[in-house]
């Protein structure tokens, strides 16, 4: 790739090989009956491609998803917009529907990217609210491709098989085959990542390189040990996406035959790798040094202090190749990068007296299948290395970690079903767990906190201004010797215990009128006279807000509709301990038992006359 200082997007790294090798083979999909093209194919393709799109009225700065697999097609549709300087928005094909809908949503919204040379938007996280799209401009684009190139090792002899395996490798990994292509490589498509398959490929295709995240090289080292097939021309493992253990590392070569990459990367710039210069024990114990001298790793503890080189903690990037925020989304900016331009990247490690990046425990898998969460929670983590920092003063080990994220805009919410109407005298707004030693459990942690307060001042000032009764339920500070069932709340110790703790956030305290109720379960209806009291004040609707979604709020709405009463649940005035509870609960109300709105739409119904009845 010497020629790429000349070369100004990726469509002209694609034509430099299309003009020098039109015959060679650039990709091969094995299954079946064996299909291939060469690049003069591709670029074919490409070109017919592009025709249809531009026919559709797709040109210039337009914005257009793209959620395919690996495929023939996916590289023509993203060769295809770049060819017509359109922005591809590449969304991996195993994120939830609700994920890829909120991206279509956010990225329609404007006019079109204007001459500023926006060449890619990746995905980088699946947490509900504003995408965390990553921007790259085309230098941005071009340098990507060379750091991956190089941690490949990719050239023009290059055989490397596509693997996909149950967690998708999303955009990183498309980033990786076009290094290949643009390499004048070979890329083999099998999606299926079972070693028993894929071993037969590399066999009959002479594979000669492949990446894999860690929990799947240690399938493939395993399965070596017992395969008749020959995988003599497989000379590079790329092992990335997490920790690797580093007895599983020493396994590679006698296993596979083939030399080990570690790689750290990031899908907002960084890229790590280990050189073969490293020295076998950096390259069995590391995740490599940076792309460029200057790209600067640094570790901080829990307050955000830089900590000396071999002790652990949080890592965060900076350097040419990292972004410096996310595309139109200052409220992600905040939360994951610091003042000073550095990427808070979720992963806990620490860096070697060389330099070298170890990943102790790598950032949360940007997109899961269907079911997939609820699987990895069920299997314990070794106990050997801790999974999470352990707790600060306060929390209890009950209460997981809370990942940084922003509320649900409107435009992201999921379909509302029920076709109800919010109306001012028929509803109830129904606060939950709003009390200090939630609050402030969760505030530490992550940003929701203060856009939920907020939102829950405005719905609770609004209700008091047109009469809709205000109902607060907190959970009993004390749980029943017999009372069974798992408990997600916090349990409050240290500074946060007593009466102060069990206070109501200023934001929502209740006033003289508001009734308060005491739940003993989840749902505010369990041993409570809330449907009793509700009877009392003629309400038949309750708006519901607090704290949390994927318990309390969830739970309550379902008892509502099991009484008849219409829930509403306040998509941006609800919060939880992790984007997928939040998630979660918004996409299991809507589909099963409640109307999800927004605290705007609320606004306006309780703006409206009592007489009318105000679709929210």
């Amino acid at each position: 790739m010497g020629s790429d200082a000349s070369r100004h997007t990726l469509d002209d790294l694609l034509r430099e090989r299309v003009e020098r090798h039109p015959s060679r083979v650039a990709l091969v999909d094995p299954a079946g009956a064996r299909r291939a093209w060469t690049f003069g194919e591709l670029d074919e393709r490409v070109r017919r491609c592009a025709a249809r799109l531009s026919e559709r009225g797709v040109g210039r700065g337009d914005r257009v998803v793209v959620r395919l697999a690996g495929s023939p097609d996916l590289f023509a549709q993203v060769f295809a917009l770049v060819r017509l300087g359109a922005v591809p928005v590449v969304v991996p094909p195993g994120v939830r529907e609700s994920v890829t809908r909120a991206v279509r949503g956010f990225t329609a919204e404007g006019e079109p990217s204007g001459p500023d040379g926006l060449a890619l938007l990746q995905l980088a996280g699946d947490g509900v609210g504003v995408p965390r799209l990553v921007p790259l401009d085309h230098p941005g684009l071009l340098r990507s491709v060379r750091d991956r190139t190089a941690a490949l090792g990719a050239d023009e002899e290059t055989v490397h098989l596509v693997v996909e395996p149950e967690v998708t490798v999303g955009a990183r990994g498309l980033l990786e085959w076009l290094a290949v292509l643009c390499a004048g490589g070979r890329l083999v498509l099998r999606p299926c990542s079972d070693p028993d398959v894929a071993f037969g490929v590399v066999a009959a295709e002479r594979v000669t390189h492949t990446s894999l995240p860690p929990e799947l090289a240690v399938r493939w080292t395993q399965a070596a040990a017992v395969t008749a097939y020959d995988l003599s021309s497989l000379r590079t493992l790329v092992v990335g996406g997490g920790a690797f253990d580093e007895r599983v590392a020493r396994r590679v070569r006698p296993a596979l035959g083939c030399t080990l990459t570690q790689v750290f990367g990031t899908v907002e710039g960084l890229v790590s790798w280990t050189r073969p210069d490293d020295g076998f024990e950096a390259r069995m114990t590391t995740q490599g040094r940076p792309a460029s001298a200057d790209d600067e790793v640094r570790v901080v503890d829990e307050e955000g202090r830089e900590v000396p080189v071999g002790v652990s903690g949080h890592v965060l990037t900076r350097g040419p190749a990292t972004v410096r925020g996310y595309w139109r989304s200052p409220e992600h900016d905040t939360c994951f990068f610091t003042a000073d331009g550095f990427h808070r990247t979720g992963a806990y490690g620490h860096v070697t007296d060389t330099g070298h990046v170890v990943v102790e425990r790598g950032p949360h898998a940007l997109a899961r299948p269907a079911g997939s969460v609820r699987a990895v929670r069920r299997i314990p983590a070794p106990r050997s290395r801790p999974t999470r920092p352990q707790p600060s003063e306060g929390h209890t080990e009950m209460t997981p970690p809370m990942f940084p994220y922003v509320m649900p805009t409107p435009a992201m919410l999921p379909s509302d079903r029920t076709g109800w109407s919010l109306d001012p005298a028929r509803a109830a707004l129904l606060v939950l767990n709003l009390q200090n030693r939630f609050v402030r459990a969760v505030e530490q942690q992550a940003a929701p906190v203060t856009e939920l307060l907020a939102n829950a001042r405005r719905l609770v000032a609004g209700a008091r201004r047109v009469g809709v009764p205000v109902i607060h339920s907190v959970p009993a500070g004390e749980r029943r010797a017999d009372s069974g069932g798992p408990m997600p709340y916090v349990r409050p110790d240290g500074p946060w215990a007593g009466a102060e703790a069990e206070s109501f956030a200023a934001q929502v305290e209740p006033r003289a009128g508001d009734t308060v109720l005491t739940a003993r379960k989840y749902s505010a209806f369990a041993r409570t006279r809330l449907d009793g009291r509700l009877r009392e004040l003629e309400r038949d609707q309750v708006v519901i807000l607090g704290l949390y979604a994927r318990a309390g709020v969830l739970m309550t709405a379902g008892d509502a509709w099991a009484q008849d009463i219409e829930a509403f649940v306040v998509a941006d005035a609800v919060a939880d301990l992790s984007p997928g509870g939040h998630e979660f609960a918004l996409e299991w109300v809507a589909d099963t038992c409640g109307s999800v709105t927004a605290t705007d739409r609320v606004m306006t119904a309780f703006g409206a006359d009592h007489s009318t009845a105000e679709a929210v």
